[in-house]
């Protein structure tokens, strides 16, 4: 009875996050939702390219950001999101920081209680725990184009 409190409220709590502070981008590709953000992290779903997605935030290199897409959410690489930026559309991996968007933390445990527990992997979270613990540091974001501007996504015709 405690737990289910202790979720009740956590879910209360969130709810009360205003989404008006996430931004919005749009996938470039069809890529792989993680439950995590590195690659070796399980897939939670798919998304096709050129899906809405609602940024959360992301980690301090810039490389993965938690969205939410429909009522699914999880961590998308950075180089498959198109964020508007000065008129054009960038790629979040090249905008970094300049795009103003939250820059936030990974926690697997609570992120997995609250997103994952009806996965079938769910029940292998120390095992997942484990191997983000013995992670190497993340590299740091840098800047990739030329000038201190953001460089635009490439569009296909």
């Amino acid at each position: 009875m405690r737990k289910r409190l202790q979720l009740l409220l956590a879910v209360a709590v969130a709810s009360c996050i205003p989404l008006a502070a996430a931004q919005t981008a749009i996938t470039t590709t069809s890529v792989n939702v993680r439950a995590g953000p590195e690659k070796s992290f399980p897939t939670a779903t798919w998304l096709l390219s050129g899906t809405s997605v609602t940024v959360v935030g992301c980690v301090a290199s810039w490389r993965w950001c938690d969205v939410i897409a429909g009522r699914d959410r999880g961590w998308v690489y950075t180089r498959s999101l198109s964020y508007p930026f000065n008129g054009g559309a960038v790629s979040i991996i090249n905008g970094g920081p300049n795009l103003g968007l939250p820059q936030v933390e990974f926690s697997l445990g609570p992120y997995w209680d609250e997103h994952y527990q009806n996965q079938h992997w769910f029940g292998r979270k120390s095992y997942w725990q484990k191997r983000w613990d013995r992670r190497p540091p993340p590299s740091e974001w840098r800047d990739r184009s030329s000038a201190s501007t953001p460089a635009p996504v490439n569009s296909r015709s």
